[in-house]
């Protein structure tokens, strides 16, 4: 289905809204004719007064031969005109019979009485119509606007559940800015296509046909005339749409990479700021910022030009209907003189919805570029196509085993060659080796967050693809050297993901991180708010509070990217007493940067370019030789250890 099609897809939980909208909107179009209409009336109110009676009432109407009058109106004449318009209207159209009754309604309800109470009640009728087209515009704008707002948030909320089922490959691929760009402007500027696009998209071909049909009824021939020049103004229209769906894509494109340019300035500012780079990164954001104007410029440019062109043409055939309608008027064969009137105003009244219908087709091609994005994300394949799939594990013993894992993020660059390694459950090993070794990738095979394009990996005996990764992962803790914290207090970093967590069990976590003591002198003490990332707290204090979640969570296997290699001194004994409570009976596979702390571990894995090429214990290694020792010796000269 194509991009519009699945936008209004979204409208269908709101059918109700949608529908009583489009009543009123039907309201709202026959009031507007029939206000318009009221022209006829108000001129036969204030100068036709010597035309009142229903004789020439039929005969004005239909046009066909001109009557004057003598006289006023006499009971026997009113009589005998009521008698010959019986025998008239036999003879006319099923057209002219409703030009003829609206005529003879308006002269029984309206025309009645003295020049005053004729005009008053004109001028009551305009009131009531415009009064009640008013209301009528209103809650079918109001009704629109909610369905509108509520799609846009279903697409919002559809967006940011996609975003947390997506893999973790998907965001090495994406920059963190253009999602973020796409969850926040591509859905603004979507919904021009659903709630204002998607209201004058009903409303205004309705008011459209009700002119159309008006303006037929008053004159077929000089409507066909008026028809003659539509085909123009809509190949304009579509011309100029194709033209600025292209131009939006390439806005919204802009608009991502100046997201993302801001993203990382702001996440960044320190290191910015540190290699005085501030000159540099302010030129690539005006460099971007300038070329996001030159689009937008670009944009409205073209789409402004559609308006002005439509009405233009739409005053040309006006023109040439009032230069060929009223040469005929002059001559009595066409129409009455105030229903051409009428009839004018009706043309000219087109002119508005077809200028909107215009500047709808701009709105919905720059509301489908924006889609487009939208929807290349929902598109894409979540991590799981069903959350319940798969064996779920209540408790796992933790055991942990990688056979022959081969793994790539790029066809022909392999990461993981040929990974084999074992860990039962209560073990502690270490994976070192040099950047790039594949240390990361091999952690995150474990969880799931990738899995292997050949051989296995497998918990319990249980292979990791076969399982549900949620229950998985619910039995696994990870602590990294780039901590994760939210915008929230101390209590809900700690307690994040477990629910019914109480006082006693956080603050029990807490001291078993050692983290107790500074955050009770912290102002509000667990209720603070750490701030964004937990920047309000040292890189110490942050690495504690990740070691008290873990610690809560409990979990029986433990991954643990080593916390301490950048931190002082002070800070780095105390996260490491931490982590020495935190692995105590439980499976920890940990990636050690400093050897000095994995002296004591069950086994090290020494993995060069995606192999392992060395196993054993601590002394095991440096007895034997090789990359371990030669590591070992580099670090310890250089005083690292």
């Amino acid at each position: 289905m194509n991009t519009y099609g699945r936008m209004l897809r979204m409208i269908r939980p709101y059918m109700g809204q949608v529908v009583l909208s489009v009543v009123f909107m039907v309201v709202f179009s026959v009031l507007s004719v029939l206000s318009i209409t009221m022209v006829s009336p108000f001129l036969k109110a204030l100068f036709l007064d010597e035309q009142n009676t229903p004789a020439v009432v039929a005969q004005g109407a239909a046009a066909s031969v001109p009557v004057t009058a003598t006289g006023p109106a006499t009971p026997d004449s009113t009589d005998a005109a009521h008698a010959r318009l019986q025998d008239f209207q036999e003879k006319l159209s099923w057209v002219e019979n409703i030009k003829l009754e609206f005529s003879v309604w308006v002269q029984d309800t309206l025309l009645q009485g003295s020049d005053e109470e004729r005009l008053l009640r004109v001028c009551l009728a305009i009131f009531f119509l415009f009064l009640g087209k008013n209301i009528a515009g209103y809650l079918q704008e109001i009704l629109m606007t909610y369905v509108g707002q509520a799609v846009i948030r279903d697409l919002r909320n559809l967006l940011f559940v996609k975003f947390t089922a997506l893999p973790l490959g998907f965001y090495h691929r994406n920059k963190a800015g253009e999602l973020i760009s796409r969850a926040t402007n591509d859905v603004l500027v979507a919904q021009q296509c659903v709630s204002l696009s998607f209201t004058k998209l009903i409303k205004d071909p309705i008011q459209l046909l009700m002119y159309l049909a008006v303006a037929l009824i008053l004159s077929w021939k000089l409507t066909l005339l008026a028809a003659v020049l539509l085909p123009l103004s809509l190949g304009v229209i579509i011309r100029i749409g194709k033209r600025l769906r292209n131009l939006s894509r390439r806005q919204q494109e802009q608009m991502a990479d100046l997201t993302s340019t801001l993203q990382e300035t702001v996440y960044g500012i320190r290191v910015i700021k540190a290699f005085a780079m501030e000159d540099f990164e302010n030129r690539k954001f005006l460099a971007q910022s300038q070329e996001l104007f030159r689009q937008i410029f670009k944009f409205n440019w073209v789409m402004k030009l559609s308006s002005p062109l439509t009405e233009q043409l739409s005053i040309l055939v006006g023109l040439c209907l009032l230069w060929y309608g009223g040469s005929k008027v002059f001559t009595g064969g066409l129409m009455a003189p105030d229903l051409f009137v009428v009839f004018l105003i009706v043309i000219f009244s087109m002119v508005r919805p077809i200028k909107s219908l215009g500047q709808v087709n701009n709105e919905i091609q720059a509301g489908m570029a924006a889609a487009d994005r939208i929807f290349s994300i929902l598109d894409a394949e979540p991590e799981v196509a069903d959350e319940d799939a798969g064996l779920k594990l209540d408790r796992i013993e933790g055991r942990v085993e990688l056979d022959d894992v081969h793994f790539s993020y790029l066809p022909g660059e392999p990461v993981l060659q040929g990974v084999s390694l074992q860990v039962d459950p209560g073990e502690i090993v270490a994976l070192v080796g040099s950047s790039g070794a594949g240390k990361s990738t091999l952690i995150d095979m474990i969880p799931g967050f990738h899995h292997p394009d050949s051989g296995r990996v497998l918990i319990d005996g249980h292979d990791v693809r076969e399982l549900n990764l949620a229950s998985l992962r619910r039995n696994m803790g990870i602590v990294t050297q780039e901590v994760i914290l939210f915008h929230d207090t101390v209590f809900n970093n700690i307690a994040y993901g477990m629910r019914g967590m109480d006082q006693e069990a956080v603050e029990a976590a807490a001291r078993a991180a050692n983290a107790h003591e500074f955050i009770m002198r912290m102002p509000q003490g667990y209720r603070t708010v750490i701030g964004d990332r937990g920047l309000k707290l040292s890189g110490g204090q942050r690495q504690r509070i990740s070691i008290a979640r873990a610690i809560l969570k409990n979990p029986p296997i433990l991954l643990l990217d080593e916390a301490t290699s950048a931190l002082d001194t002070e800070s780095e004994q105390l996260v490491q007493e931490a982590i020495d409570r935190l692995v105590r009976h439980r499976t920890t596979i940990v990636i050690a940067h400093r050897l000095s702390t994995i002296q004591n571990v069950d086994r090290i894995y020494m993995l060069e370019a995606g192999r392992v090429v060395q196993v054993g214990t601590h002394a095991e290694l440096l007895a034997k030789g090789g990359r371990y020792k030669e590591l070992h010796d580099m670090q310890f000269q250089g005083g690292k250890a």
